[in-house]
C-alpha cells in the first residue's frame, strides 16, 4: 500500500468516526447536530420551563376566584426574598397593599388580564408540544386559536392597565409593559398571516416569539430573585426585571430559532 492510499484511507476512517460519534461536534448520520449532552440539556431546559410556567399560570388563576384581593397573597413571597438576599424584606407586602385599591378600581381589566394570560400560557404548552403537533393536529389547531385569543386579550389588557394605573418602577416599567403588549399582539397577527399563506415554518417561529413575550411574567419573577441574590434593593430589582424581561426572552427565542437544525424548529424533532 502506498503512503498516499494509506493517508486517504485514514482520512476517510477519521471522518466516519466523527460522523458516528455523538460526543463530537460533527454531524450524525441524519445530518442534525446530536451531541448527547446537548440533547439532555435541551430536555431538562424544556421540562423545567414547562413546570415553572405551569406553576406560575396555575398560581395566577387565583385571581379568577378571589378577584383583585388575591394580590395580597404576594406578601407570602417576602420570605423567599429574605432568604435569597439575606436581608429583611417587606417588598411584596407593601406592593400588594399599595396595588390592591388600584386593582379593585379596575378589577375587570386586572382579573381579565391575569386570567387570560395564565390560560394562554397553558394553551401555549399544548400548542408547542411535539407529540400534540404530530399526533393530534386537530387539538393543535384548536389550542392555537384558543391561545391566540387569550394571549391577545391578556396582552391587550396588560398594556391598558400599564397605561391607566400607576406602576411600581415608574415610567420605564409602563413603557416596557406597553411595548411588550404591542409586540406580543403583533407577533400573533403575523403568525396567523403566515398560516393563512400556508407558510408553516414561519407561522411556528412567530408563535414562538409571541409566547416569549407572554413568558415575560416568569422571567420577571426569576430576575427579581436574581437581583435579590445580588442584594439589589427590591423595588429597583422589580423595575430592572420589567425592563430586561422582554429583551432577554426575545433574544433567547431568536437564538433558538436561528440555531435550529436545517432551519426547522428543533422542538419538532423530538
Amino acid at each position: 500500500m502506498t503512503s498516499v492510499n494509506y493517508l486517504n484511507m485514514t482520512t476517510v476512517n477519521y471522518k466516519l468516526s466523527r460522523r458516528n460519534c455523538p460526543f463530537l461536534d460533527g454531524q450524525v448520520q441524519d445530518g442534525r447536530p446530536r451531541t448527547v449532552m446537548l440533547k439532555i440539556a435541551r430536555h431538562v431546559f424544556l421540562y423545567v420551563g414547562i413546570a415553572l410556567t405551569l406553576m406560575i399560570a396555575l398560581y395566577s388563576l387565583r385571581y379568577l376566584f378571589g378577584g383583585a384581593a388575591s394580590v395580597l397573597a404576594l406578601a407570602e413571597t417576602d420570605a423567599m426574598l429574605e432568604y435569597l438576599s439575606g436581608q429583611q424584606s417587606s417588598f411584596w407586602h407593601e406592593f400588594s397593599v399599595r396595588q390592591q385599591p388600584l386593582y379593585q378600581s379596575s378589577e375587570f381589566a386586572v382579573v381579565g388580564h391575569i386570567t387570560a394570560a395564565s390560560v394562554a400560557l397553558i394553551a401555549g404548552i399544548i400548542q408547542f408540544l411535539p407529540v400534540v403537533r404530530q399526533k393530534a393536529p386537530l387539538l393543535h389547531r384548536t389550542s392555537g386559536y384558543f391561545y391566540a385569543f387569550t394571549a391577545t386579550l391578556g396582552l391587550g389588557l396588560g398594556a391598558y392597565i400599564s397605561f391607566s394605573l400607576p406602576m411600581i418602577g415608574g415610567t420605564n416599567t409602563i413603557i416596557s409593559n406597553i411595548l411588550g403588549g404591542i409586540l406580543g399582539i403583533s407577533f400573533v397577527g403575523i403568525a396567523f398571516y403566515h398560516i393563512w399563506k400556508k407558510q408553516y415554518l414561519q407561522h411556528g417561529q412567530w408563535m414562538l416569539r409571541s409566547y416569549a413575550v407572554l413568558l415575560a411574567i416568569l422571567t420577571v419573577y426569576l430576575l427579581v430573585a436574581f437581583f435579590a441574590l445580588l442584594a439589589v434593593e427590591a423595588e429597583r430589582g422589580y423595575a430592572l426585571a420589567h425592563m430586561l424581561c422582554f429583551p432577554i426572552n426575545l433574544a433567547v427565542v431568536e437564538l433558538f430559532i436561528r440555531r435550529s437544525a436545517s432551519g426547522k424548529l428543533a422542538l419538532a424533532y423530538e
